[in-house]
């Protein structure tokens, strides 16, 4: 093995702690206010210990502002609107995303607990989480309304 092929297949960081600080000021994503990352410390201990965990996870950070913009686009399209989003990285290969929508607005602008609808998709990868939301968007309108027309009770 040539030494530039030994110093790439190194971690960048031997401690959890330090990494997760390296990730926090690194990615934009781990700032947002419109969603929120969680990152278990499983994941962060892996990551300094295997190269491929550590290209994953930093990956899929790369990749999380533009998924959340389309997981906002795609509800807003479908008559809802995101109230909070949490990203869990659990583990390599492993993400649940928990998505509260609701429906409608009350009448002074504020989003209705009531209406409110809590979904969980769980991917291997960011990439998914947005297949997943095209796929099952109709989760985002009502039945009857997703159907072309209003059912009367």
């Amino acid at each position: 093995m040539l030494k530039d092929d030994k110093k790439e297949s190194e971690v960048r960081y031997k401690n959890p702690t330090e990494y997760a600080k390296y990730i926090n000021r690194t990615y934009d994503c781990m700032k947002e206010d419109a969603y929120r990352i969680v990152i278990s410390e499983r994941l962060y201990y892996r990551a300094t210990k295997d190269k491929k965990i550590e290209q994953w996870l930093e990956d899929n950070l790369s990749q999380l502002p533009y998924c959340m913009e389309s997981l906002s686009s795609v509800i807003a399209v479908t008559g809802g609107y995101l109230i909070r989003c949490i990203c869990h990285m659990n583990n390599y290969n492993n993400i649940s995303t928990e998505i509260f929508a609701s429906d409608r607005l009350s009448e002074i602008g504020q989003l209705c607990e009531k209406q409110t609808f809590r979904s969980v998709i769980r991917t291997t990868n960011v990439s998914e989480i947005e297949e997943q939301i095209n796929y099952n968007s109709i989760f985002w309108t009502s039945e009857a309304e997703s159907a072309g027309f209003k059912a009367k009770a």
